[in-house]
């Protein structure tokens, strides 16, 4: 094969996507079914897949033409999730070992009773304490007891803890204290992972600090164990080449990184497809909505001028992450969600058949209506066979659990039935997307949809639709689209601190010389991973809020001089200002400000990859085989043109009502819509006419 090779990996909870993208523009798929117990088993039996699709003469020669391997991985998740993760101890500052009970001090949830709050991570007997004290200002108050750390130490290896999370009060300002109970619980317990709060967030607010802390602790061994046992495989089939991995800021980082701070990797798979979906820019522009619809989740993220939207901070099963990371919005709805009747009112999700035993019509024995069911019947998913026709499906299942399941506890017909499992399943995922657009501050109608996963294409006309977008963007990739975007994720490095000072007081030369700093801390470590100075962009932005409240803003300040104190301060105050209108729709531009902390992103450029322009030029027009589909709730089944993705070439372009067939996904475009291909980005245009 041609041209050197990039590989995307994304292990997800049902299918490992694999993507190779080569220098010359080709791109190659495979999907292989998930290991939860051993993700490495699926990564080679994906590979083996992913050479006999990319041509290659054996999985040695793909690996021997392939120059870096990146992964996304649910590894991290899964554990926070289902609450796996290994027997972890906490070392906190004398009096505050109850600060994960206690967590922020409110009910997230004031109006549902009852709403306790989630499990402890690290039960109580092993949250110990040190005598130690450092002030606000960073002064030590009281010096640290090492017979206490010594003690905890004697106490945890009785425990048989696998981690050791440490977080002391105002550890970043002076960690001093953090660093030298970290020596002596390494000395004390070899083998355990032993992570410091300083290391892992360098930010004020105790709970958030606590919190990520413990959980870089609870998932750290996990992520340790895949990484080894990934880089293990490849090396032990011969590849010599560089491995990263996705972070959920979006970029990408090296083994050294993620097994020091594992929670960096806590939404990592589909953290990649906003940088997928920027590949298709011509055609969606740089304000676009990406989604991902798979077998049990829906996610939405936003990118506003190319860059995705990002939160400092969140919470993952209800515990708290407060470093940098794109701002996925995930909801359950799937091709495998189950759809049921709550005393007459229909709902999907979140629950779902997973892949096994899967949607009825799989044949594996599922015996619960889902919208995967739901297309079958409607005829918009061919009702013998899915992917290409590997594999075989029974429509009769489908049809049989929506009538036993739905349509004759509401008295409906079967294919009604079917179209409102539908219907409920868009408005699920368009509230979604309302809550990162109308809820702050966007209108949806400015933006394009470019769509990922295997049953994005399905839906993705009919969300756009409910929204009042145009555009819609599938590309021949939707279903591995964030293997494909690992492929062209960015290097990345966020590097956050502590700075709370009044903005009209505020030092900006001290604060200028701090972001110059941290951004050369940040270009020596893009220096080490092999990035050029010419590949190197950064980024700066503060946290700030008004005087008196509790949660501050994220404002983007990079570009702007701060040498210049003057009109530095003036241009900082006015992004606050407007961005907490656009947010809340209400500003105080004569209320006093306030910094709170501040970021310095290091990018380091992944080489561009320009798709190869491929695709058969059309056939003469024929009769195309027809089948009949239910497009809406409200409009009877029709018949619709039924087109083959390996018939599609250069210049093809036809209106709605069709569906394409590609091998991995399916596109509906309903009446109203005309669906076009484009070679160069290997990718469908949907467009909704102009009075649709």
């Amino acid at each position: 094969m041609s041209g050197r090779l990039r590989i995307g990996v994304d292990i997800g909870g049902t299918f490992t996507d694999l993507v190779a993208a080569s220098d010359d523009g080709r791109v190659f798929e495979a999907k292989t079914p998930s290991d939860r117990a051993h993700p490495d088993r699926a990564l080679r039996a994906g590979l083996e897949l992913l050479a006999e699709r990319a041509g290659s003469a054996d999985l040695a020669t793909l690996l021997q033409d392939t120059r870096i391997v990146i992964q996304g991985t649910t590894v991290a998740i899964n554990a926070v999730l289902q609450r796996h993760g290994v027997r972890t101890g906490l070392l906190c500052t004398d009096g505050f070992r109850d600060t994960l009970e206690i967590r922020h001090g409110y009910k997230e949830e004031r109006y549902v009773f009852p709403h306790d709050p989630p499990p402890v991570l690290v039960p109580r007997e092993l949250r110990l304490t040190a005598a130690e004290r450092v002030d606000s200002d960073g002064r030590v108050r009281t010096p640290l007891d090492e017979r206490d750390v010594e003690a905890a130490a004697a106490r945890f290896a009785e425990a048989g803890v696998e981690a050791v999370a440490v977080c002391f009060l105002w550890s970043f300002l002076e960690p001093a204290h953090e660093r030298r109970a970290g020596e002596i619980l390494r000395e004390r317990l070899p083998g355990v992972f032993v992570t410091l709060s300083s290391d892992v967030l360098p930010r004020i607010r105790e709970y958030n600090r606590v919190s990520t802390t413990v959980l870089n602790a609870y998932v750290g061994p996990i992520v340790a164990r895949h990484v080894s046992r990934t880089e293990g495989i490849l090396r032990d089939l011969g590849f010599e080449g560089r491995i990263r991995y996705v972070q959920s800021n979006g970029g990408l980082a090296e083994a050294r990184e993620v097994t020091e701070r594992p929670v960096l990797l806590l939404v990592s798979g589909p953290a990649a497809a906003p940088a997928a979906a920027l590949q298709f820019e011509r055609l969606a522009g740089r304000d676009l909505i990406t989604i991902d619809m798979g077998g049990t989740s829906f996610d939405a993220v936003l990118v506003r001028d190319g860059l995705p939207d990002m939160r400092s901070v969140t919470d993952v099963n209800r515990y708290r992450v407060a470093t940098p990371l794109i701002d996925v919005h995930t909801i359950g709805a799937g091709g495998g969600s189950i759809a049921t009747l709550d005393a007459g009112l229909l709902r999907v999700g979140p629950e779902s058949a997973e892949a096994d035993p899967g949607p009825a019509c799989y044949m594996r024995g599922g015996l619960r209506p889902t919208v995967t069911d739901a297309n079958v019947v409607c005829g918009l998913l061919n009702r013998e066979r899915l992917l290409g026709g590997r594999f075989p499906i029974d429509a009769s299942l489908a049809a049989r659990v929506i009538q036993e399941e739905v349509a004759a506890p509401a008295a409906l017909e079967v294919e009604d039935a079917a179209a409102g499992v539908i219907e409920v399943v868009t408005r699920n995922m368009a509230d979604a997307i309302r809550e990162i657009t109308i809820r702050r501050g966007h209108d949806p109608r400015d933006f394009s949809l470019v769509c990922g996963g295997g049953a994005g294409g399905l839906h993705a006309a009919r969300l756009a639709e409910e929204l009042g977008i145009r555009t819609v963007v599938v590309p021949r990739v939707a279903s591995a689209l964030c293997a494909f975007g690992a492929v062209v994720a960015d290097l990345r490095h966020d590097d956050v601190r502590s700075w709370v000072a009044d903005t009209a007081q505020l030092d900006l030369g001290a604060l200028a010389a701090l972001l110059e700093k941290l951004e050369g801390d940040g270009a020596a470590a893009l220096a080490d991973e092999g990035v050029g100075a010419a590949e190197m962009r950064f980024l700066r932005s503060l946290d700030l809020r008004y005087r008196d409240q509790v949660w501050e803003v994220t404002v983007d300040v990079t570009g702007v001089d701060l040498h210049d104190a003057a009109a530095a301060r003036s241009e900082i105050e006015g992004r606050f200002h407007r961005r907490h209108q656009e947010l809340y729709d209400f500003s105080q531009p004569d209320h006093a400000c306030e910094l709170i902390s501040l970021t310095v992103t290091a990018i380091g450029l992944s080489p561009p990859l320009a798709l190869a322009a491929g695709g058969n030029v059309p056939a003469p027009a024929g009769v195309p085989e027809t089948r009949d589909v239910r497009f809406h709730r409200t409009a009877p089944a029709r018949a619709t043109a039924v087109v083959a993705g390996v018939e599609v070439g250069v210049g093809w372009s036809r209106p709605g009502p069709l569906i394409v067939e590609e091998p991995n996904t399916t596109i509906a475009v309903p009446p109203g819509w005309e669906a076009s291909f484009h070679a160069h980005e290997q990718c469908y245009a949907l467009t909704r006419a102009a009075d649709g």
